[in-house]
């Protein structure tokens, strides 16, 4: 059996804001439980779509620096591939991409030859903040 571990952080997290929160007896009992049904739901959205959203970073990242005019040890970053689909190596590859577009953003803010790649990063960060936004939903 393959175990669907966000629906089951989901129905953890369903429980204890419907069956354990409402037996509380201080208000400060029944806000740190809803806060953390809130995060467990959080954390199951990750699960299910950590990688997923990463992985579309990643190859948003990638179209957006393979216009820069790279250095040697960039290109050599920008060429790497993923060993696995694990989240740590997910991440970081994400992080050495994200890590890469900083300094072209830095860039591209500077000089006004880059103004076009500076719109492009914008773009990229809206849609990047807009996929990675935590629902919240109980």
């Amino acid at each position: 059996m393959i175990p669907n571990t966000d629906l089951a952080l989901r129905n953890l997290a369903q429980h204890l804001l419907v069956s354990i929160l409402p037996d509380l007896s201080t208000e400060y009992a029944m806000s740190d439980a809803a806060l953390t049904g809130v995060l467990m739901n959080a954390v199951a959205d990750e699960i299910a779509e950590g990688i997923n959203r990463r992985l579309i970073d990643i190859e948003e990242m990638q179209m957006l620096l393979a216009t820069c005019e790279l250095g040697a040890d960039e290109r050599s970053v920008l060429s790497g591939s993923l060993p696995n689909y694990t989240l740590k190596e997910v991440n970081a590859r994400h992080d050495a991409l994200t890590s890469m577009l900083i300094v072209w953003h830095e860039k591209s803010e500077q000089e006004e030859s880059l103004a076009d790649l500076n719109l492009e990063i914008w773009r990229y960060l809206q849609r990047h903040s807009q996929r990675h936004t935590i629902n919240a939903e109980l």
